[in-house]
Formats: C-alpha cells, structure tokens, sequence
C-alpha cells in the first residue's frame, strides 16, 4: 500500500513536470514563432512592398495548412503517440521559422509559412492527449488552463520582446532565436517524456487505449451532433480570436495611427487578460466540477458566455473614439475568450473515452480554417468598404453563432453513447 502511495506521489510530480517544464514551453515557442510573422508584418511590408491583403495572407496562411491537417495529424497521434508525433512536428515547424528570413518574394514567404504550418499541425493533439493521459478528470481544466497560459504567454511577450528585437537588430533577428530555441526544446521533450505513466499509476486507474480510426467510426463521428457542435463553436470563437492574432496590429496603425514600437506594447495588453482568464478559468471549472458533480455546468455556461461577450465586445471597441478605452474593451473581450477555450478543451476530452486525438484534431480544424480565412476576409471588407467597425462586424456574428453552437455541446454524454 505505502508503496502505491509513493508511486502516485512520484507520479503527480512527475506530470506537472511535464507540463511546465515541457509540454508549456513548447506551445510558447510556438506562439512565439507565430507571433514573429504577425509583429515583423509592417516591417516586412515596407521592405518588400507587399500590399496589405498579399501581407495579411503570408500571415494568416500559416494555418491554411495547420488546419487541413488537423484530422490526418490526431489520427497520428492516436498511432503513433504524442511523443514521436510532438518531437517531429517541432523540428519541422523550427526549421521552417529558421527559414523564413531567407524568403525573398511573396510566393518565397507563403511556401515557408504553409511549411510551419504543416509542422505545426500535431502540436495541440499531442498536448491534448498528453494530459489525457497523465491527468485525473477533476485536474484537466487547470492542466488545459496551465497549456493555454503559456500559449497566450507567448503573445503577451512576443508584442514587446519581437518589435525590440526588430528595432534593435532586424526582424530576421527573433525567427532564427525562436527556431534555435524550439529545436532544443524538442530534444529535452524527445528524450525526457512518455506515452503514459506506469502501469498502476495511471490517473482514475484507467488504461487508455487509442485504437486505429476505422472507417465506420468516423462515420459515427461525422453523425453526432456533439461532433459537429463543438466544431463550430471553435471555429466561430476564433474567427474573433484571429482580429486579435493577424489583424491588430494593422488596426493600430493604419486605423489608430499608432507607431512600430508602441504598437508592440499594447498588442501585448489583451493577451495579458486571456493569460489570467485561462488560468482562473481552469480554477473555477474544476471548482465548479467539485461542488456540482456536473461537467455541463463547469463547461457549457461559461462557454456560452465567453464566446458572446468577447465577439460583441470586438464590435464595441472599434466604435470607441479614445485609444485607452478602445484598448481597455479590447483586453475584456480577449479575456472572455479564455472562459470558451477552457470549456471547449475540457469538453473535447469529455466527449470521447479513446478518440481524443480525433476530437481534438476536428476542433482545431474549424477554428484554425476560421482564423486562416477570417483576418482576409476582415481586410477586404475594410478596404471595400474603408471602415474597420464595419469589417469588425464578422467576430461580432461569429460571437453569436458561436454561443448557439455551445448549446449543443452536452460533456455529460459521450459522442460513443449518442
């Protein structure tokens, strides 16, 4: 018995290791590397003369490939497991950042980005299914709240840490540190990780399995509602997330008239709110799920809430005359966004008992199709029509569609039951 004990202690230390000391950097390298792009865009446009569609399309393709490939790459994090499939997926996306500065032409920058993209792909499956593996049921919301923070971490630094990088040096400087650092962290992934914990020590004492995808177990998938649900409802919360990562820092200064250097700064300031959202949001789903014994009321309500109030606040902020208001309501409506994201990636490991890579590949599918389409979607209409509140009326729906779609996601009831 004091022996099982010790085991499950060592186990518990071991999974928080795990994820702070590598599954969260990793993620925060990504949005590192991704953030480089969207910060260094007015700096890279100015030297190669790149219009504002042609320069928001090298940014926003980036997930045109890591969102087609979401379904191929949790099928092979279902095979292979996340240990592989991570190490391999960060070795190509930080080849691909070490690339970028030697594109030249417009059609040089867009093959590297799709590459990232690509690399990229399995990243979020094997994050999902690691903690899948590793964590109790009651510890996944702050597990996924922890994953998230250091995503969002990433844009909160990278708005300041980039453009310093960029006036100090160049812009080429921050890919190639982002890359180098990336590849290390693969290794230490590579070599300190595993699939699962002991046998014995696994959380909820359940061995997970993760079975082939059959053909007829996607069709039972493609019949679910649930399915189909969750799907939506992340691609409509990031069409309002994609304003923030590929178009905000356009707004501010072609819209506010804002400098290079500020801009980084208060790019940074509503990441900093979805950074603390996340985190409390964790807290108080687990909380939530503790006091109620219901994954319904941990998930669905804040999920509503979250996706409606960010897209209606995107809408408000683009009215708002003054900088420091305007700046303040886009803080809030990020931050509400933290309140969807843990909801939906709880939700997705509640939804399925051995088809989480599967799950979670879908999800990602729809949001980063959406936020790939959505930021040029944005910039034509503002230049259709040279207003930006009326471009900014796309995550305003987008937040409301998105509320509906959380409605038809019940936690409770697993898509192998419906």
């Amino acid at each position: 018995m004091l022996l099982s004990v010790t085991g499950q202690r060592h186990t518990t230390i071991t999974r928080w290791l795990i994820m702070f000391g590598l599954i969260a950097p990793i993620n925060l390298l990504m949005s590192l590397d991704r953030q480089a792009m969207t910060l260094s865009a007015p700096r890279i446009q100015e030297q190669f003369g790149f219009s504002l569609i042609q320069m928001s399309t090298i940014v926003a393709c980036v997930l045109w490939t890591y969102a087609l490939l979401q379904i191929p790459a949790g099928a092979l994090v279902n095979h292979f497991g996340p240990r592989r499939t991570l190490f391999l997926a960060c070795l190509a996306w930080s080849v691909a950042t070490i690339m970028t500065p030697f594109a030249g032409s417009f059609m040089g920058f867009l093959a590297i980005r799709l590459a990232m993209g690509a690399g990229q792909s399995p990243d979020w499956s094997s994050s999902i299914v690691t903690i899948d593996n590793w964590f109790r049921r009651g510890e996944r919301a702050r597990a996924n709240s922890i994953l998230l923070a250091f995503l969002y971490l990433g844009s909160v630094i990278g708005g300041p840490l980039t453009t310093s990088i960029t006036t100090m040096w160049s812009w080429k400087v921050s890919f190639f540190i982002y890359g180098i650092a990336g590849i290390g962290w693969g290794l230490l992934w590579v070599f300190f990780v595993r699939d699962h914990p002991p046998v014995g020590e696994r959380p909820d004492g359940i061995i997970k399995q993760r079975p082939r995808v059959t053909r007829r177990q996607v069709q039972r998938f493609l019949r679910s509602w649930q399915f189909w649900s969750i799907g939506l409802h992340y691609m409509c919360l990031l069409t309002v997330q994609s304003f923030f990562l590929v178009i905000m820092p356009f707004y501010l200064m072609n819209g506010r008239h804002i400098s290079y250097g500020s801009m980084g700064w208060l790019y940074g300031l509503p990441w900093l709110f979805l950074y603390v959202s996340v985190f409390v949001s964790g807290m108080i789903a687990d909380h939530v799920q503790k006091r109620t014994a219901s994954a319904w009321w941990a998930r669905t309500p804040a999920g509503i809430a979250g996706t409606l109030l960010s897209g209606l606040l995107v809408g408000a902020g683009s009215m708002v005359h003054d900088d420091t208001a305007m700046i303040l309501v886009f803080c809030l409506s990020l931050g509400f966004t933290g309140l969807s994201q843990i909801s939906i990636w709880t939700s997705v490991q509640d939804l399925t008992t051995n088809y989480t890579g599967i799950v979670a590949g879908w999800t990602t599918f729809w949001g980063n199709a959406a936020s790939g389409v959505a930021p040029i979607v944005m910039v034509y209409i503002e230049k259709e029509t040279g207003s930006w509140p009326m471009a900014l009326c796309l995550p305003v729906v987008a937040g409301i569609i998105g509320a509906v779609c959380c409605i038809g996601t019940h936690p409770e009831l697993p898509i192998e039951m419906e």
